[in-house]
């Protein structure tokens, strides 16, 4: 019971300053938030790419792909999206040639893999958190917050009402309960954020919600997989009570491209509002 009830203090303690930190970020924006986002994508390459090749495995091409990664970012951020396309592109050349000639010397049957590991450690990381380096204050907000509020749900209900598994052989501990809890939480959130500041109807955030709630659990899901295929339980140690970067940012990643997808087509704000 002692040790539990410390863990919810350390994992409290800790999204508490996370919060704090974020907050900050939001407000003072302009390199404060780039520098954030570039320290989140090193920080989550490093531990997805842990996962693969071990604590201290293949140094210099998490370097490389460190140094790719920032470059997709901070490109972005200054408005030349197709120069940061081809730092995915020489991303890839660089995979090729490493299987080409690693293939060529030892005709490995598994000469594809690093390479293939490489670029999706560029495709998971960096390339889906393209959207923080442009959207708006209060559009990051409503995400942020959302996956927040839909992984605090889904704690909270799935420990004192959980009893079916959702999906048992990805993810033993989520239930379905949590889930649905995630679910109504999310939708509220969007919802009442939509009905204080939002241009669209609060039907349109609304359905919001749900599609952010939904894929906010399928990156939480897929990071759970991830880390049940190589036998851990946490992606790092980095973030006391939550675990590493990625546990923390897996819904995240899935969840903002999703919305800039959909903002592009159908604003939900009318002008930049920061809280």
């Amino acid at each position: 019971m002692i040790q539990l009830r410390s863990a919810a203090v350390q994992r409290t303690i800790t999204g508490l300053t996370l919060a704090g930190v974020l907050v900050a970020a939001l407000y003072f924006r302009g390199p404060f938030l780039l520098g954030l986002v570039l320290l989140a994508a090193a920080l989550g390459l490093w531990e997805f790419y842990s996962l693969f090749w071990g604590k201290t495995g293949r140094i210099p091409s998490r370097i490389c792909a460190i140094l790719l990664g920032w470059g997709m970012l901070a490109l972005t951020w200054m408005h030349r999206p197709q120069d940061a396309l081809v730092c995915l592109g020489a991303g890839f050349v660089l995979a090729a040639l490493s299987f080409l000639f690693r293939w060529d010397m030892v005709e490995e049957a598994e000469a594809f893999a690093p390479g293939g590991i490489f670029m999706a450690g560029l495709a998971y990381v960096p390339l889906l958190l393209l959207p923080a380096t442009y959207l708006t204050s209060w559009q990051l907000f409503l995400v942020i917050g959302a996956v927040a509020v839909s992984d605090t749900a889904a704690y909270i209900v799935g420990s004192r009402f959980g009893r079916h598994k959702l999906w048992p052989r990805v993810s033993p501990n989520k239930s379905s309960e949590g889930a649905i809890g995630s679910l109504v939480a999310c939708v509220l959130f969007c919802t009442l954020i939509g009905a204080a500041s939002g241009k669209a109807p609060w039907w349109a955030f609304a359905l919001l919600g749900v599609l952010l709630n939904a894929f906010a659990q399928l990156g939480d899901l897929f990071e759970s997989a991830l880390k049940r295929s190589v036998n851990v339980k946490d992606s790092g140690s980095l973030l006391p009570g939550h675990g590493g970067m990625l546990d923390r940012a897996d819904s995240v990643l899935f969840a903002m491209p999703v919305f800039a997808v959909v903002d592009q087509w159908y604003p939900f704000f009318d002008r930049v509002r920061i809280f």
